[in-house]
Order: C-alpha cells, then sequence, then structure tokens
C-alpha cells in the first residue's frame, strides 16, 4: 500500500512537471516538498533494487535489468541533481541490451 501511494506521488509530481519540458531550468517549479518526497520514492525503490540485484536467487537477466537501473538512475543523479528524475528512471528504465558491457557484476550460470 504505502508503495502505490509513493509511486502515485511520484508521478504526480512528473505529471506537474510536464509542461516545464520547453522552459530553462531556472523557471521550471521544483519546490523542496516534491523533492522530499522523491528522495523518499528513490530510496525505497534503490534499496528494492538492490536487494533484486543481490539476490543470486534471480535469473542473470532479472539482475541485470536491476543493476542497469541503479546506474542509469545514479548517472542522472550526477547530471540533474534531483531525486525525482533519478527516481523517475528507477521506476521506468528499460535498459536496451542485457549482454555484458564494461563495469557490469560477473554473473555465475546457475
Amino acid at each position: 500500500m504505502m508503495r502505490t501511494f509513493a509511486v502515485f506521488i511520484l508521478l504526480m509530481s512528473v505529471f506537474a512537471h510536464a509542461n516545464t519540458e520547453d522552459k530553462p531550468k531556472a523557471e521550471q517549479l521544483v519546490t523542496g516538498k516534491n523533492e522530499a518526497i522523491c528522495k523518499s520514492t528513490f530510496g525505497q525503490e534503490m534499496i528494492s533494487q538492490q536487494m533484486t540485484f543481490s539476490n543470486q536467487t534471480n535469473t542473470q537477466n532479472i539482475r541485470r535489468i536491476a543493476e542497469r537501473k541503479i546506474a542509469a538512475a545514479r548517472k542522472t543523479f550526477a547530471d540533474t541533481g534531483s531525486y525525482c528524475d533519478a527516481a523517475h528512471v528507477l521506476l521506468t528504465f528499460e535498459p536496451e541490451y542485457l549482454s555484458g558491457k564494461d563495469g557490469d557484476a560477473q554473473f555465475r550460470d546457475n
């Protein structure tokens, strides 16, 4: 229930910013309250993805998707400094491919 509520709040904040894409960042409305909500959502989803990634009973592809989501969210946060942007990536990111690349964890085939 709490996760559903957090996703709802995240989506509402994303839609609230949907019309600001054509404005410079300085003109966009990002309040501290929105970022606080997104920070909580980001933290919860990051922990969830980390647990998925760390669980050795998950298939290699499931773990790889979690790894890619974590990496994409970290890059987004580094680029924008926004928890809302990073949380959005964690919730919506779909990797283009799952083959190994430099920096990926090496999984053993079970």
